[in-house]
């Protein structure tokens, strides 16, 4: 048995944290949060608007840390790091930017030699 006490004093431990506005709506996640893909578990801080949408978090899962930004259920701006794991496609950083329908526009992804991709697309005006 260790001699080490699993809480401190001052310190609350829980799997999952919910912060709800006054009607009781969900605003904050902290804790295990939805995954598209229930073998790949992601943990991390979620923001929701007034509809209890998800629309801010910041996660890690098996493939490494992102910020994704939403808007109208589209990951509009992705800035993470792909750890060098069997399920990323490139190790390194990466940043993603799409337009409203989430089409990939602009993006910045650090290959494994060390060099850059970029990305511009997208309709020009």
């Amino acid at each position: 048995m260790s001699d080490i006490p699993t809480t401190r004093p001052g310190v609350v431990r829980a799997t999952r944290v919910e912060l709800v506005d006054q009607r009781g709506a969900v605003r904050a996640v902290l804790g295990p949060l939805d995954s598209p893909d229930p073998d790949t578990p992601a943990y991390g801080l979620a923001l929701f608007d007034g509809a209890e949408r998800e629309r801010v978090w910041l996660t890690v899962d098996r493939t490494g840390p992102a910020l994704v930004f939403d808007l109208a259920g589209n990951n509009i701006i992705t800035l993470g790091v792909n750890d060098p794991v069997g399920d990323a496609l490139h190790i390194g950083g990466y940043l993603h930017v799409a337009d409203v329908d989430g089409t990939p526009v602009l993006g910045w992804q650090v290959e494994d030699d060390g060099s850059v991709l970029a990305r511009a697309g997208g309709p020009t005006r």
